[in-house]
């Protein structure tokens, strides 16, 4: 039984996460801004496991918030062997120059300046256990090699993430801590549905058809996800739920033999 501190957990691929690891007995501490959530959710995930679902809230921009998500875990469960900075905010629609500042805070904040708190407290409390893993998470365009309209400083914080994970990677070399990356593909989450509320009624039929084809709900990716995070010893890996072959797998499924899907209708889309 492992103990997991999931950051930004009570939606979306946090709570997927959450959920996984719930379900396999694993302790589970889950973190939001809002602690209503976190009674909701924690009620929830204990039905379901046989370890122990806590959570406390928690602005990860704040370091000495992330300190004391630290000392709950670590004072409650004895150690900490995962923690995945998964809190994130996405915001796009708009090029660079015409995304409003709040906007950008709330995404370099969140993204950029969360992940580096998070990552520094667990690394540093790892050091001193001896060993832990850590896993930073991805998103669109990480790597610069697909520009993806209005999606630019949502794309600079995950490509400073995942600089990032490498300087975190090659630092920790030769110690007992992992260090890796997960990108979880296109998955309906919370944030993604309040992104489509803002596309025009063609936009988001012209874009519907590929979506269908590509993206995936989250609890179908995210227990793979925690599987691979579980089984995965080795420093540097990056945990790919949607890979280019199969997306290509995926898009000549559809086109050669007809299979469709339908992500939508459970939202009345």
């Amino acid at each position: 039984m492992a103990n997991v501190v999931i950051t930004g957990s009570t939606k979306g691929v946090g709570r997927g996460l959450a959920d996984a690891f719930a379900r396999l007995g694993h302790n589970v501490v889950i973190t939001s801004r809002r602690q209503a959530d976190i009674a909701t959710v924690t009620q929830e995930l204990n039905k379901k496991s046989e370890g122990q679902i806590i959570g406390q809230v928690c602005d990860i921009s704040d370091k000495k918030q992330v300190e004391a998500l630290w000392e709950l875990a670590k004072t409650e469960f004895g150690s900490v062997d995962y923690w995945i900075n998964n809190a994130g905010y996405a915001s796009g629609q708009s090029p660079v120059h015409k995304i409003p500042e709040n906007l950008i805070h709330s995404m370099i904040n969140t993204n950029s300046l969360g992940t580096l708190f998070g990552s520094q407290v667990a690394i540093a409390g790892f050091r001193k256990q001896g060993s832990g893993r850590l896993y930073n998470m991805l998103g669109g365009s990480f790597d610069g090699r697909r520009i993806v309209k209005g999606m630019g400083v949502y794309s600079s914080t995950k490509a400073s993430i995942n600089v990032l994970t490498k300087y975190l990677v090659a630092e920790n070399k030769n110690t007992n801590i992992v260090v890796g990356s997960i990108s979880p593909g296109i998955l309906i989450t919370e944030n993604w549905l309040n992104e489509q509320k803002r596309l025009t009624p063609e936009a988001w039929k012209k874009i519907r058809p590929m979506i269908n084809t590509i993206a995936d709900q989250v609890e179908t990716a995210t227990p793979w996800i925690v599987d691979q995070m579980i089984e995965n010893k080795k420093s540097g890996k990056r945990i790919a739920w949607l890979t280019p072959w199969k997306i290509i797998k995926r898009i000549t499924q559809t086109k050669l033999l007809g299979r469709k899907r339908d992500l939508f209708s459970r939202y009345s889309l």
